[in-house]
């Protein structure tokens, strides 16, 4: 997804500062916040403003120091509906990057070389973080569905449950595998 869209649909809810970009764009999914480098968001920003997209404000304070708020201009607005109602970013193209992106599943592929215990004990630690990462995510839709959030960002996260809740039956039946292949 692009992070220049995320901006966008967040400025069109509310103005923010640019060091409070990402906490915007994130708000509902609680501490699962990816790492965002700040010098790429910035440079983006810049860019997204000497585009028109966007417009900083300047906001004196009395008694602390002035803020530069953010939000979107007409010309943004136009080109994130555009964006909204068009197809771009909605194929998933047939990829093995599921592979790629969970280093865990390469070393799976070698596990013949591993010990039966020395195995498990990978399994199981893995089952425990994709246990502790669904009780987070559980935590998160009571949290978001507490504070009436929009249904649709609810289901967003209710897709990563899924996703989650996916991966655990997967390494279940992995270490189900493992003790198998200790059996023969």
């Amino acid at each position: 997804m692009s992070l220049k869209y995320m901006i966008l649909g967040g400025l069109k809810e509310s103005p923010a500062h640019g060091y409070g970009m990402v906490d915007l764009i994130y708000r509902d999914f609680f501490d699962q916040k990816p790492e965002v480098n700040s010098g790429q968001l910035y440079a983006l920003l810049a860019r997204m403003e000497s585009d028109g997209l966007i417009e900083r404000n300047v906001i004196h304070q009395e008694k602390a120091p002035s803020r530069k708020v953010i939000s979107i201009t007409p010309k943004g607005e136009e080109e994130f509906d555009a964006w909204l109602r068009s197809e771009a970013e909605e194929m998933e193209y047939i990829r093995y990057d599921f592979f790629s992106r969970y280093g865990f599943l390469y070393k799976v592929n070698h596990f013949s070389k591993l010990g039966v215990e020395e195995a498990l004990a990978k399994v199981d630690q893995q089952i425990g973080r994709m246990e502790e990462k669904l009780e987070n995510f559980y935590g998160a839709e009571e949290d978001m569905t507490q504070r009436g959030v929009d249904p649709f960002r609810i289901l967003i996260l209710q897709y990563g449950i899924e996703v989650q809740k996916t991966k655990l039956d997967w390494l279940k039946k992995l270490r189900q595998a493992v003790l198998q292949k200790n059996q023969r």
